[in-house]
């Protein structure tokens, strides 16, 4: 772990750069910043999150910046991190779109994106080929989802279950590496899976399905 002293004294310096409007330097120096801030200091890592953040979309970053503002948000509920996360993220936690017809597709893609990757030797594509023909199969699926009507106004927590439990089957592209099991959030109070809606047990008020359970981008990992 970075020095406290030099950790603290980035995220001065990555204040400044911002300032400066020099978004790649900022960045670098509020990652070093974040890096250094011990787990222990919630309230100041979330300030320091919520910077980066700010960095983040300032290159227009969305993914990483929600990625940044969601472990902010749980680390201080009632900060600037929360406003600002309840400002650009989707009922999915995701990054919000133009529309919410583009919001659903771009929750149903990084599902089923992530659900094939998974699959697959070192869970990333090997090709742009292989990019190609995975959202071709994803896209006909989504079409067949709508011209089913089996999306239209729904809330969002119905949404993202009808989402989960489509099954696609994907052409063999390649050897894959085996299956994956879903991982399953429980809540151990009501002794029951954990539903989208419900509010996530992490503290931070929020829904599970915009919080913890929100919906990754295919290059996040599930957890930390």
């Amino acid at each position: 772990m970075t020095k406290p002293d030099t950790a603290a004294l980035a995220y001065v310096q990555g204040k400044r750069a911002l300032a400066a409007h020099d978004a790649v330097a900022a960045i670098r120096l509020l990652r070093i910043a974040v890096d250094g801030c011990p787990a222990s200091r919630r309230a100041e890592l979330a300030h320091r999150l919520y910077w980066l953040s700010i960095a983040l979309r300032r290159l227009g970053k969305e993914g990483l910046a929600i990625k940044a503002l969601a472990s902010a948000q749980r680390l201080a509920p009632r900060g600037s991190a929360r406003e600002l996360y309840a400002h650009v993220a989707n009922g999915y936690g995701m990054p919000k779109a133009a529309c919410e017809e583009h919001d659903d597709y771009r929750a149903f893609c990084a599902i089923h994106v992530r659900r094939y990757l998974e699959r697959v030797p070192d869970r990333r594509f090997a090709s742009q080929e292989e990019i190609d023909e995975v959202l071709t199969v994803i896209a006909g699926a989504w079409l067949r989802l709508n011209e089913a009507e089996a999306v239209g106004d729904s809330p969002c927590d119905d949404k993202l279950k009808t989402f989960e439990d489509l099954s696609i089957e994907f052409p063999t592209l390649r050897p894959r590496a085996g299956s994956v099991g879903k991982i399953i959030a429980a809540d151990f109070v009501r002794g029951r899976a954990m539903q989208a809606d419900d509010r996530c047990p992490c503290g931070s008020g929020l829904p599970y399905r915009m919080c913890c359970g929100r919906t990754r981008m295919p290059y996040e990992r599930e957890r930390g």
